[in-house]
């Protein structure tokens, strides 16, 4: 019982660090969490041009990670996950010439008959400290 007390007590005390109130967003990290599937002829063509676009964002000042992963069971499902210092940095990345490059190289590779989801969320950074 003890431990279960001191564990919640931590998680308030690392929650209560994030002052912002969701007030303001601008100052906090920014996490994208998108879920897309390709058409099976379109699998390397996707994984070919992400890295090159991954290549060029990495190197963005405001990029804290950025990465695709595939799904175990089903080869044209993907997870792109990316973390960025605020919004005027995601907001910049948007603007770049890679970003637009990847965009319009896998614009018809979507799997028509798949809804897919696109998921914002706004992190208060001194949890993760």
């Amino acid at each position: 019982m003890k431990k279960v007390f001191i564990s919640m007590a931590c998680v308030l005390i690392a929650l209560s660090g994030c002052t912002n109130g969701g007030s303001n967003k601008e100052s906090m990290e920014v996490v994208l969490n998108i879920k897309r599937k390709v058409k099976p002829e379109c699998v390397s063509a996707l994984k070919e041009s992400f890295l090159k676009c991954k290549e060029s964002t990495l190197l963005e000042p405001g990029c804290i990670d950025y990465g695709m992963y595939q799904s175990l069971t089903d080869s044209t499902e993907f997870f792109i996950a990316e973390t960025w210092k605020n919004d005027g940095e995601l907001q910049k990345h948007g603007e770049t010439a890679h970003l637009k490059q990847h965009l319009n190289e896998i614009k018809d590779m979507g799997d028509p008959s798949y809804k897919g989801s696109f998921r914002k969320i706004y992190v208060c950074p001194s949890v993760n400290d």
